[in-house]
């Protein structure tokens, strides 16, 4: 069997029982719903809603609600009206997810200050996928930018901390990367969340048991020992028929497991829900042996479902209690099924999901070499020339002409590009700089669709500078 995943010291004072829960190591399940649209009629909303909180309270292993901000769109109910509403008179804890899409630093505190004084001490800071109504992207150069903004994950965790450090704070991380530059930029910038302020990890929704398995490895060979919970995706025939080769931002579906998803659905709707409950049932048995503090159970639209999948997952997580039985299952529920989206994909170790390599092992599990892409050679003269220009004993003359070297498009501070070695960020459309986004597709293209995703630049320097370290460190002003 894995081992349990190690926990790190977390003090998150008293009458919290998703931490008690996080900190003890106990697997957990949570289940996700999502804030309604602001034109969505809120009453329905919160009948349906109650009706599936109090079934998930009736599950032992059900240890919170999870209620997403901002999915896609800003105009939403409000998050903690919403969770008040559902969780009256009710056992489970709430985890508020604060999305960046069009946030600001005093929106989020706004919001904590709120959820706290609801009792919600339980967060997760995310990014936030692009927004529906952001300008369309025509310049690889210099990407349309949304007037309202993202505010960076990390700043999120950064902000909730330093406003209470009781809270409970998790960040996403994307696993599901097939290229080198796009996956350890989603590894290096999830330890700069742990270090500006989180104290645990949700995944994104995938499928791929091998990227799980990969996450699970480099953390223990980082020596981190956060906990981790797995987000699974319960896929719906609508879901099905909307499939071309992405659910959502950051979720990538195979040719190859679309096409077995559709045989499913022509069948008939109670045989797809069938194979669908077995392959949940089957992952969250893998990720309890792959060593997650839990999963995240997202997709569930009516208490109906989350009765079955949770009948189901009972059932499941007895009869898999040793890797090698669940690895041989997994295997021949989907009779050889590549979940990789991408022809060559990477991964970061050799041997993932084999039946010689339960648990990471640094003597024979050993990362996978590639070599890196070098970095152009203008951003290597703008890396060395920038932080000289931009310098405070240069004088301000040089300073305000070396600004048109940078080709500026917005209003981003260079000492804030200093995080990404003074390159400018215009062509990410979510003007980001401590990191990527979850959203890059199979092959690094950036989730709005104009070309690679600008941190590829980065990574490239970084690496060529031997650098990489500062893409891990944390933010504390």
């Amino acid at each position: 069997m894995s081992r349990e995943p190690q926990q790190l010291k977390m003090d998150f004072g008293g009458g919290n029982p998703f931490a008690d829960t996080l900190r003890a190591a106990r697997f957990m399940l949570v289940v996700e719903q999502n804030v309604p649209a602001a034109d969505q009629a809120l009453p329905s909303a919160v009948a349906l809603g109650r009706a599936l909180v109090e079934r998930a309270a009736d599950e032992e292993l059900v240890a919170a609600i999870s209620l997403t901000d901002r999915l896609r769109h800003p105009a939403t109910h409000d998050p903690v009206a919403f969770a008040e509403e559902l969780t009256k008179d009710n056992r489970l804890p709430v985890m508020l997810t604060i999305a960046g899409q069009g946030s600001t630093p005093d929106r989020v505190l706004a919001l904590a200050a709120r959820a706290k004084s609801a009792g919600i001490r339980n967060f997760c800071s995310v990014t936030g996928d692009g927004a529906k109504d952001h300008p369309s992207v025509r310049n690889p150069r210099v990407a349309a930018a949304y007037p309202a903004g993202y505010l960076d994950g990390v700043d999120t965790a950064r902000l909730l901390r330093r406003h209470d450090r009781s809270f409970c704070i998790g960040a996403a991380v994307n696993p599901f990367k097939y290229n080198l530059a796009d996956q350890y930029l989603q590894y290096y910038k999830m330890i700069r969340k742990l270090e500006s302020g989180a104290d645990f990890l949700i995944t994104h929704a995938g499928w791929d048991m091998k990227k799980l398995q990969e996450l699970q490895w480099f953390l223990r060979m980082r020596d981190l020992g956060h906990g981790v919970l797995a987000r699974v995706r319960l896929l719906n025939p609508e879901d099905v028929a909307e499939l071309d080769s992405c659910i959502c931002p950051g979720i990538y579906v195979p040719r190859e497991f679309t096409a077995s998803l559709q045989r499913e659905c022509t069948v008939n709707a109670s045989q797809f829900l069938s194979a669908q409950l077995r392959r949940i049932g089957l992952q969250v048995a893998g990720c309890r042996l792959l060593g997650y503090s839990g999963v995240v159970l997202a997709g569930i639209r009516n208490p109906g479902v989350l009765d079955m999948v949770l009948k189901e997952i009972n059932r499941a997580l007895p009869e898999h209690t040793t890797y090698h039985a669940w690895l041989e299952a997994w295997n021949d529920f989907h009779g050889g099924l590549q979940f990789s989206p991408a022809p060559s994909p990477f991964y970061a170790f050799q041997g993932l999901l084999t039946p010689e390599h339960a648990t990471y092992d640094p003597a024979v599990c050993h990362p996978t070499t590639v070599a890196f892409a070098p970095p152009v050679l203008s951003d290597r003269i703008g890396a060395i020339a920038l932080p000289l220009l931009l310098s405070a004993k240069t004088p301000e003359s040089v300073r305000s002409a070396s600004r048109f070297l940078l080709r500026r498009r917005d209003t981003t501070p260079p000492e804030r590009l200093r995080r990404c070695w003074y390159l400018d960020n215009s062509p990410c459309p979510k003007r980001l700089t401590l990191g990527p986004c979850g959203g890059s597709g199979p092959r690094g293209t950036c989730e709005f669709g104009q070309g690679p995703c600008f941190f590829h630049r980065i990574f490239a320097l970084a690496a060529a500078r031997h650098e990489l370290d500062q893409l891990e460190e944390g933010i504390d002003g």
